[in-house]
């Protein structure tokens, strides 16, 4: 056990067999949908032969698998030893993800001064953020949920210059990806919900697949 003792995780209830089937059910058609996704998007980017988008899009690709990858290993691994290490690449990939689609979208920006601003923002946060989750499990995880949502939003910052570049669809999607990772956190503490960590992951799926649209857009726009 790594975590603390009066870590509150270590409180809350069991999930029953059903809970685990529905979220392993979520997990299983996300990593499906994204092995697809991610063929069709680095595909489409190879063809046009441009490397540093593909590295983008291998980078962004690699941050959604550690994702699920984690979180289903951690989720459906019974409590013990093993669980809690789990549990602290479940936490530092979050941030991973969150650079990796910071990574990509920023590749389709033509004022390198603001995508290389905003990318060394994001991936320096994100790492010691990751840094943080795997040598001190569990010491701050309610801060840590404030730096994830506001590590999303980060590029408000930069809104006016984003809308002026990227195409309208691409930042509604990008938009609606964020706030169902917003909303979706609600439910993520909403633990006496029955299937409440099965609908959390949900919120987390479709913000995914809204953002990959998003970027996805950008790209064929591109093309």
């Amino acid at each position: 056990m790594t975590l603390p003792e009066d870590h509150p995780r270590l409180f809350k209830r069991g999930y029953s067999h059903a809970e685990l089937i529905a979220d392993a059910f979520v997990h299983a058609v996300a990593i499906v949908a994204g092995l697809i996704a991610f063929a069709v998007l680095i595909g489409s980017v190879v063809r046009q032969g441009e490397l540093s988008d593909a590295l983008a899009m291998g980078v962004y690709a690699a941050g959604f698998f550690l994702l699920f990858g984690f979180s289903l290993a951690y989720n459906m691994t019974p409590p013990s030893h093993l669980k809690w290490q789990l549990r602290r690449f479940d936490h530092a990939s979050i941030y991973l993800m969150i650079a990796g689609t910071y990574t990509a979208l920023l590749s389709q920006l033509p004022n390198g001064a603001l995508a290389w601003t905003l990318a060394a923002i994001v991936w320096i946060v994100s790492l010691g953020g990751a840094a943080v989750k795997i040598l001190l499990p569990g010491r701050f995880d309610r801060a840590s949920i404030v730096v994830y949502l506001a590590l999303g939003w980060v590029a408000i910052f930069a809104g006016k210059q984003l809308v002026a570049i990227l195409p309208a669809p691409t930042m509604i999607l990008l938009i609606v990806g964020g706030l169902f990772y917003s909303v979706g956190v609600l439910f993520y503490k909403w633990n006496s919900l029955k299937y409440q960590n099965a609908i959390w992951h949900c919120f987390v799926a479709i913000a995914a697949g809204c953002q990959y649209a998003g970027i996805a857009h950008a790209i064929g726009r591109s093309a």
